[in-house]
């Protein structure tokens, strides 16, 4: 049963949940079991060089689809800044801007577990540690991670649970 731990070098998670523009200021959190398969597959793409996915990753997506995942937070607050981007326009003489919202889940130097309980071949556990290996960023690009597989948490650690 596979358990992945992401790290978040600079702190911050940058995720926009999924129906709601990025100047609304919301954070996806934790990562929806979306966002996470969605990442792996583009990995594969990215550094794996797929050319379309194969056999043993097929397998390996469907039965982390299958499955909602269980996660461990670590402790998190919402922040966000709030910037006046130039819209290169003049108006009354001046330079034209609009505000933009940044908003991000501060994580500070938390570790978040998110566990499937599903069964994988070694193959496909092998394919996984590869896929979270070369995972750099989940969500926005800067939402850096780094992610390994460890060996399973007691049930009673995972505190939040997607429905």
């Amino acid at each position: 049963m596979p358990t992945i731990q992401l790290t978040f070098p600079g702190g911050r998670y940058h995720a926009t949940p999924l129906g709601f523009h990025v100047n609304e200021g919301k954070v996806e959190w934790p990562p929806s079991p979306w966002r996470l398969l969605r990442a792996l597959l583009s990995v594969g793409f990215t550094t794996q060089h797929w050319a379309e996915v194969p056999p043993v990753a097929r397998t390996l997506i469907e039965k982390l689809a299958k499955v909602l995942p269980q996660y461990r937070l670590p402790p998190a607050a919402a922040a966000h800044s709030r910037h006046f981007m130039p819209l290169g326009l003049l108006e009354k003489g001046r330079e034209k801007t609009t505000l933009v919202f940044d908003t991000w889940a501060d994580v500070s130097d938390g570790e978040l577990l998110i566990h499937w309980d599903c069964h994988l071949n070694d193959e496909e556990t092998t394919l996984l540690k590869q896929l979270v290996d070369c995972l750099g960023y989940l969500g926005r690009s800067e939402s850096w991670v780094e992610g390994q597989i460890v060996d399973t948490a007691s049930p009673s650690s995972f505190n939040a649970f997607p429905h």
